[in-house]
């Protein structure tokens, strides 16, 4: 049998290092995404600031790393693929460890953008598996993978919020965890896995493999297809991030969140914080590879990624006037389900459709749309956010930004169909 069928000898010590990378790294990425507006909070920014200004921060994360990925993608094509994957887990430790020592808004702000230099893996980390994996498992492990990501953003509140609201330490023990995991999984790509060189070698410079790379791509209407359904299922979800903790210290405190200066170091919101985005988060990610392997086979992508915005944009509306915290964990869930669902729809697409000549190319570039969905969701949340007024019920004037959200969601109803008209699905 062909390499295509059996895969790698070393496939499954490559798929966990990755699924590991992938879950470590963004666990602790989702502790400042989590717990920036707390962070800026007590560095003295006014309360009315705190959810634009972490809206601003993390796009310019994405603004920054997003000009990279041609660059990593033909360095790991042309020279070596773990050699892009340990510099971004080097960063993303660099990082991590400015952000525990932080103590003015400046620095939270720094070393949230600094993160931007971390990206760039995840397309490599993708094309490599889809190369390893044996055709019959290979749905599956990129599902998985698809799924590390969530699971990571949902342990690291959980984190947390076990040691700042359970054993009262400061956020930089958590941080400090994630950067120990990192630490560990930089050696673990050095000695436990081979680097594994692409089974369609491109030839050239590193500036014109990454130009032809673009151009191919943007070229293909399968890969066109699936990254305008991923940057429209990320743009949806990001947009609610920034104001998720605002609006559980909004249900949690009630009516006196109006008048507090500091709503968010009130007693027990840092702890509900952590455990109601990670707890559902979890629950979320957990549930994206059931449904993946249920649909995906059975009614195809198309139709599984429509279901899943139609899903999200009920559910990120529902934020707005869910009246007690269970109701908005329920809409967390559906939220991080949908979002894990949306990338396994689009990342298996593209290793099933795509050409072998610029499949490494597609998956790797599709971090364009993942960054592009971030900016373009997290700079809409701010101005939404600015656009707000306080009312009865919305006292922090959150409802424009879960209005917005429910909206992109919806229009990736109709952004699905453009799959089922590729006629990419794994019906048998």
């Amino acid at each position: 049998m062909s390499r295509e069928r059996l895969g790698h000898p070393a496939w499954r010590r490559i798929v966990a290092v990755y699924i590991a990378v992938q879950f470590a790294e963004i666990f602790g990425v989702s502790m400042i995404y989590s717990y920036l507006p707390m962070a800026l909070e007590r560095a003295g920014v006014p309360i009315g600031e705190i959810a634009s200004l972490t809206g601003l921060s993390i796009a310019g994360l994405f603004v920054i790393g997003a000009p990279q990925v041609p660059i990593w993608l033909a360095i790991a094509e042309l020279r070596s693929r773990r050699l892009v994957i340990v510099r971004s887990g080097l960063i993303a430790l660099a990082a991590l460890i400015a952000f525990a020592l932080a103590d003015q808004a400046w620095q939270l702000v720094g070393a949230t953008v600094a993160l931007g230099f971390w990206l760039g893996n995840t397309g490599v980390m993708l094309a490599t598996i889809r190369e390893v994996a044996p055709e019959r498992e290979r749905a599956r492990v990129i599902s998985l993978f698809s799924a590390a990501a969530p699971m990571g953003f949902a342990a690291g509140p959980l984190l947390a919020a076990w040691l700042i609201g359970g054993l009262g330490l400061t956020l930089a023990a958590p941080i400090a965890v994630a950067a120990l995991l990192n630490g560990l999984l930089i050696v673990a790509n050095i000695v436990v896995i081979p680097d594994v060189r692409p089974t369609a070698p491109q030839r050239g410079s590193v500036l014109q493999v990454a130009r032809r790379g673009i151009v191919d791509v943007l070229r293909d209407p399968i890969a066109r297809a699936g990254y305008l359904v991923l940057m429209l299922g990320i743009a949806g979800e990001r947009m609610l991030r920034p104001a998720l903790p605002l609006r559980i210290a909004e249900v949690s405190i009630g009516s006196a969140v109006g008048g507090m200066p500091e709503p968010l170091a009130a007693p027990g919101v840092a702890g509900a914080v952590g455990l109601l985005i990670g707890f559902s988060a979890l629950i979320g990610a957990l549930i994206a590879p059931l449904f993946a392997a249920l649909t995906f086979s059975r009614i195809g992508i198309p139709r599984s990624a429509a279901l899943a915005f139609a899903v999200g944009a009920v559910a990120a509306a529902s934020l707005a006037v869910a009246p007690t915290l269970p109701l908005l964990a329920v809409s967390i869930t559906a939220i991080a389900a949908v979002s894990a669902l949306l990338q396994a729809a689009v990342f298996t697409w593209l290793a099933e459709r795509v050409t072998p000549l610029r499949r490494s190319a597609a998956l790797s570039l599709s971090l364009f749309p993942l960054y592009a969905g971030n900016v373009a969701g997290l700079a809409a949340a701010s101005l939404a956010a600015l656009a707000g007024a306080p009312r009865e019920g919305d006292l922090l004037a959150l409802t424009p930004i879960f209005a917005s959200a429910a909206l992109v969601l919806a229009v990736g109803v109709g952004a699905a169909t453009l799959l089922d008209r590729r006629r990419a699905t794994l019906r048998r």
